[in-house]
């Protein structure tokens, strides 16, 4: 599967979230595009179907984890300021429509586990043909070096807070990424009765299209944001979810 650079189908549904969309779009900041080096674009792929369905990665059964790690910097005041990193995360579902997005910051030498279900693809924006989430797509996450929207102070609306940030990692604000995160994410697959565990690593091995980077995910999250219905913002975790249901 690979992540769509077309129009997604849903931008051309719903005046409110075209219109929304398009007064957020206006006001985000796009920098000089850059490219996708290794570790600084992470892509995974997610099956969290019920075990009945044949997926196209396999059989779900259950939730997914994804573990991210922040390699960069030094976590002991005493060598130094303590910087964080930020994580952008965009969820595609298996039609390659952007389904959530949000930003989260990773202290150095930080382990931040994400349930799939429950942080990255219960507040689902749009739908597929059928109406339904299908469960299984592709996640992508650019790695940034540090917040890039201190107070995380929404562009569409000036004096509120955008949602979708955390930590003052902006997904919808102009980013530069350049430094490296780590990760992977542990399936649990059904097959022929007997459940299983298996942890993928992400991909970085490839400098991917400089387009998925700016305007495409930032903007393409810009519009899920702006259109003001609270759907499509995924969630940093608090606590390590539970792999099982």
């Amino acid at each position: 599967m690979s992540i769509s650079l077309r129009k997604p189908r849903w931008l051309g549904k719903g005046a409110l979230a075209l219109a929304a969309g398009a007064a957020f779009l206006a006001s985000v900041s796009t920098p000089a595009r850059a490219v996708m080096l290794p570790g600084s674009a992470l892509f995974g792929y997610y099956d969290v179907s019920p075990p009945t369905r044949s997926g196209e990665f396999g059989f779900g059964s259950g939730d997914s984890i994804l573990t991210l790690v922040n390699p960069n910097g030094n976590a002991n005041i005493s060598f130094g300021a303590v910087l964080d990193s930020c994580a952008m995360i965009y969820v595609f579902d298996e039609n390659q429509e952007m389904g959530e997005c949000c930003g989260c910051p990773l202290s150095p030498a930080k382990e931040e586990s994400f349930s799939i279900e429950h942080n990255l693809t219960s507040n689902w924006a749009v739908s597929n043909p059928t109406g339904v989430n299908t469960h299984q797509g592709v996640i992508a996450i650019r790695a940034v070096g540090q917040p890039n929207a201190i107070g995380c102070n929404s562009f569409s609306v000036p004096g509120t807070i955008n949602p979708a940030c955390n930590g003052g990692c902006d997904p919808t604000n102009g980013f530069t990424a350049t430094p490296t995160l780590l990760g992977s994410i542990i399936h649990v697959q059904d097959i022929d009765g007997t459940e299983d565990e298996t942890e993928v690593s992400l991909f970085d091995n490839g400098t991917g299209d400089t387009a998925q980077n700016n305007p495409y995910l930032i903007q393409q999250c810009a519009a899920i944001v702006g259109n003001g219905t609270g759907g499509g913002i995924c969630t940093c975790p608090s606590t390590i979810e539970s792999i099982s249901e």
